[in-house]
């Protein structure tokens, strides 16, 4: 190494650090530092994989080329092909040939891009932050053989450069994702109550106007039937039409009756 080789080294760190300012979003930040990364450690697929709080599932953040691990979010820790380094039980991963390579190959990996896109050489590095595991930088080759311990070094001054800004980066997506969520909680809640309340109201609606129907219709009706038989039972000689024409009566009332209940119930 020439002596200003570390200058120059030090100073694409600073440029880093720099591009990563302000980014919002692991994609963006990932994106946003790559050609940077590809001078330390040469690559065609780079990706930052991130793993969730609870430790069971993983998202992948890439550059270079779009693989089915970027389009699948919140996939399980138990079937990445470097759940070793996930789960902290790795210090690095290396491989001459992906493809053939059976540190990658368990049941269940889900290994399919490395095949798409014959991602042959390969490093993977875990990003600590506070003795925890949040993730790994992976970098990729189309050629086999193409790394070697000098680009597991360099590989790892980059993790320990990005670690920290995706660590804030994951702090801060999962303090937004408990946001929606107690938000959507409590618009369930007051939805609840609302629909509680405008239910409360119908139901008092229809009690008053139950009652209404009761005490105006069917109450003046039988009030108006016992008034009429009144009459008719100190009638002489006794008019038995006019007994039947209040036996209809009282079958009508009846019948109003009942369509009463019926609605009540």
């Amino acid at each position: 190494m020439t002596g200003h080789r570390p200058a120059a080294r030090l100073n694409q760190f600073f440029r880093m650090s720099r591009l990563l300012a302000g980014q919002l979003d692991f994609l963006s930040a990932i994106r946003s530092v790559a050609n940077e990364i590809a001078d330390v450690v040469p690559h065609d697929h780079l990706d930052v994989c991130i793993v969730r709080l609870d430790g069971e599932v993983h998202s992948a953040y890439e550059t270079g080329i779009d693989t089915a691990w970027g389009s699948k979010p919140n996939c399980p820790v138990a079937f990445s092909p470097i759940r070793a380094l996930l789960m902290g039980e790795a210090d690095h991963l290396i491989s001459a040939d992906a493809t053939v390579d059976p540190q990658f190959h368990f049941e269940g990996a889900f290994v399919k891009p490395i095949h798409d896109h014959l991602l042959r050489s390969r490093i993977h590095l875990p990003m600590v932050v506070h003795g925890e595991v949040i993730g790994a930088l992976s970098f990729s080759r189309h050629e086999s053989g193409q790394y070697g311990n000098s680009d597991i070094r360099n590989g790892r001054y980059v993790a320990e450069l990005l670690s920290p800004y995706f660590f804030a980066l994951r702090a801060a997506d999962e303090a937004r994702q408990s946001a929606i969520v107690e938000a959507e909680a409590r618009a369930r809640e007051e939805g609840l109550r609302q629909g509680a309340l405008r239910l409360t109201e119908a139901l008092e609606a229809e009690r008053q106007r139950l009652g209404m129907d009761l005490h105006d219709q069917t109450l003046a009706d039988l009030t108006r039937l016992a008034r009429r038989l009144e009459r008719l039972s100190h009638a002489e000689p006794v008019d038995r039409s006019e007994i039947a024409a209040a036996g209809e009566a009282l079958q009508a009332s009846m019948a109003a009756l009942r369509g009463i209940i019926d609605e009540a119930k």
